[in-house]
């Protein structure tokens, strides 16, 4: 069964329809990276997945259970959790706090995945930096909270809006490399959204390309580099 399935979605803003369709799964312990050029539809995807877009048409389900009307607070206790485009962090509270704020709403039940412990253990340059305001470290420290804030709690499907915006090459591998562990070591699945090619492909399991809303590639890594889907970009 998969993770989260999305069958025939339609959203958009207002008038403009931006998804038309659509329908993908999402496996779990898997890594999808949706990729595809600017406007194509990705973030339309991941906001519908979490509740922040309704649906028009269509259905999503997560472990074999429709979603689609469901309150983004009630998705995250399920286990759906966003990274945001950008920094997903309260850039004016401290790291600390930020862990904490989040904590209260997220780490619930007797045995949750990550405690606030957890996030500090995972991302030792985090506990280093505890009283410092998140607006004023670097963008790549701001990623890493950013991902710690997401997987507090139990995550089971984490939705990844460009991690790597901004970041310098050797934080973009570094970044992948703690996401793709993470996955792999808690059997969580991820959707990467990225405009880094090479480097989402690089740790993806399986590769869905959009253009104008809808689907035009759905493979295996290696199947979508001898693809010619490269126009999409």
């Amino acid at each position: 069964m998969s993770l989260l399935r999305i069958d025939g979605l339609s959203a958009g803003y207002g008038n403009k329809t931006v998804l038309s369709g659509l329908s993908l799964a999402l496996e779990p312990g898997r890594i999808m990276a949706l990729l595809g050029h600017n406007g194509a539809g990705k973030t339309t995807t991941l906001k519908a997945a979490i509740g922040l877009l309704p649906a028009c048409t269509g259905q999503i389900s997560f472990d074999g259970a429709r979603i689609e009307r469901m309150a983004v607070a009630d998705r995250v206790g399920l286990g759906i959790r966003l990274l945001p485009e950008g920094r997903g962090v309260f850039p004016d509270l401290s790291v600390a706090d930020n862990v904490a704020v989040v904590a209260a709403r997220n780490v619930s039940g007797p045995a949750p995945m990550f405690r606030e412990a957890d996030v500090f253990k995972l991302f030792p340059a985090l506990d280093e930096r505890r009283g410092v305001r998140a607006g004023s470290m670097s963008g790549g420290q701001q990623q890493m909270l950013a991902l710690g804030l997401a997987i507090l709690g139990t995550p089971r499907c984490l939705l990844l809006d460009e991690p790597s915006i901004g970041l310098a090459p050797n934080l973009v591998e570094r970044l992948f490399d703690q996401i793709r562990a993470l996955c792999a070591a808690h059997g969580m699945s991820a959707i990467l959204v990225e405009q880094n090619v090479a480097a989402a492909m690089r740790i993806a399991d399986d590769i869905v390309i959009m253009n104008n809303g809808q689907i035009v590639f759905a493979g295996l890594p290696d199947a979508a580099r001898a693809a010619n889907v490269w126009d999409y970009f």
